[in-house]
């Protein structure tokens, strides 16, 4: 089964958007068609990301169902890995794009999927694939893996 890191802009982006690639992303996490991989590092964020004022003001998404739907997703259907501080190692300048590229190395994930066009433009890392949600929807769709 293909396995994926979802970057917390996509996850962000399935909760404020419902239609759209990191949408289909979430749908096709929650019906199983690739295992989801996950941290604590990464759960934090998006929470602290979802809680700030210029983003609950702007899309009113504290409680919102979608908010309850991926934190549900998140509690039962992702495999977590812990991310030793060891292996948060400087690669982007960004220590939160870091620390999911430790999550993602870590896991031996096959992709990482992010709309990050910096992340993107790097193609992959330490054996992970980086691809956007669209090219990983069309990977879903086309059965290839890595």
């Amino acid at each position: 089964m293909i396995r994926a890191v979802i970057d917390i802009n996509v996850l962000i982006s399935a909760i404020i958007g419902p239609l759209g690639h990191s949408r289909g992303v979430a749908l096709a996490w929650e019906a199983a068609q690739f295992s989801a991989i996950s941290s604590a590092g990464i759960i934090a964020k998006l929470e602290e990301k979802l809680s700030l004022p210029r983003v609950t003001r702007r899309y009113t998404i504290d409680s919102s169902t979608a908010t309850r739907w991926l934190q549900a997703l998140l509690s039962t259907q992702a495999e977590f890995v812990l991310v030793p501080l060891a292996e948060r190692l400087p690669v982007t300048g960004d220590p939160e794009d870091d620390y999911v590229l430790a999550t993602s190395k870590i896991a031996r994930a096959d992709y990482r999927v992010t709309g990050d066009k910096g992340l993107l433009a790097m193609g992959a890392y330490e054996g992970t694939r980086i691809v956007s949600p669209r090219e990983f929807i069309d990977i879903l769709g086309s059965g290839e893996v890595q």
